[in-house]
């Protein structure tokens, strides 16, 4: 498929967490911490199985506006 720009629907967001579903792909932060504490790789960066690309920038920053609204609800 090539380049495919994230959308915010790709993610999961956890209690103190970010997951991008299809690279796996993890932020975690400390309970009550906009910002990102670990971050786990999986398979972004990398052409996924199905040919979909994903720039990790671009994924990057919507996790971390994910994780700093997680504590706006």
């Amino acid at each position: 498929m090539g380049r495919k720009l994230p959308s915010e629907t790709e993610f999961e967001v956890e209690e103190n967490a970010v997951v991008h579903r299809p690279t796996g792909a993890t932020w975690t932060a400390y309970p009550g911490r906009p910002e990102p504490a670990n971050y786990r790789r999986a398979m972004l960066g990398s052409v996924l199985p199905n040919g979909d690309d994903y720039r990790e920038h671009e994924v990057q920053e919507i996790a971390f506006r994910l994780l700093r609204e997680r504590l706006e609800t």
